[in-house]
């Protein structure tokens, strides 16, 4: 049954077809010094009239298929690598539904090629959450990805939700918090608890970067918390779009960041 909020099959099959999609780089800024020092590529869609449609369902929609959800992944993926600015870090999601999907009968994957390509500044972030077919799905997208030399995060480290298995621990190198940890007043405990995750990530030298940082008291926030990287819509002047709609590239010129020292 389609909730309100679902988009018709037909809208997004009609999207991919004509390639009205695109890529949004959002940076990563250092809290030691200001600098840009990653940028994790977005997946934007687009209907026909020119609205955006929201990643998420249009990729919860493509679970229902499979195949469709294989193809759509591989070419955002072929569009974030081929339009990534040329410097710094560069963090990919990857599903891991579509990864099991990219596997061949030969026993290779469609996709490790690809991520290869850009293997020596390459991230690739690892969703996990509470269903333990997803975590064991994502247990054999990890060793594969480990076996390719291909970095890794663990995407959305929440405060509520989400599961962090011993394999995302073992083979990550950074760990970017779910910007739930700012919604709100944090409890004593809530505080502690986010006190005591970080400091195991440092432990195992794990890079932490925190999510959703929208205005100078959450960057304050996580300078106090010793957060390595903030991300957010703080710096959204400093946001690189790019994308393929309708044959046209959007290049929008960078403006001046925040300082986070």
């Amino acid at each position: 049954m389609k909730t309100a909020s679902a988009i018709h099959p037909h809208v997004i099959l009609d999207c991919i077809n004509a390639r009205r999609f695109g890529v949004e780089y959002q940076p990563f800024v250092s809290i030691a010094s200001g600098e840009v020092l990653c940028y994790e590529a977005l997946a934007r869609f687009v209907d026909a009239g020119g609205r955006a449609l929201p990643p998420d369902l249009v990729f919860g929609a493509l679970h229902d298929n499979p195949l469709l959800l294989l193809h759509t992944e591989l070419e955002m993926k072929r569009l974030q690598l081929a339009e990534a600015p040329a410097h710094g870090q560069l963090f990919v999601n990857l599903d891991p539904d579509s990864f099991i999907a990219g596997e061949t009968e030969d026993g290779s994957n469609l996709f490790l090629p690809l991520l290869a390509t850009q293997r020596s500044r390459l991230v690739v972030e690892i969703i996990e959450n509470l269903h333990l077919q997803d975590v064991t799905i994502s247990a054999r997208m990890i060793a594969a990805l480990d076996a390719a030399r291909i970095r890794m995060a663990i995407d959305d480290l929440s405060s509520s939700r989400g599961l962090v298995s011993y394999a995302a621990l073992m083979s990550a190198a950074y760990v970017k918090f779910d910007r739930s940890w700012l919604s709100g007043t944090m409890s004593e405990r809530q505080r502690t608890l986010l006190t005591w995750a970080l400091a195991q990530a440092a432990d195992l030298g794990l890079a932490t970067v925190l999510e959703g940082v929208e205005t100078p008291e959450h960057l304050a926030l996580a300078r106090q918390m010793g957060f390595n990287l903030v991300q957010g819509f703080l710096y959204a002047d400093r946001f690189l779009r790019r994308g393929c709609q309708a044959g046209r590239r959007h290049h929008p010129g960078a403006a001046a960041l925040p300082a986070a020292a």
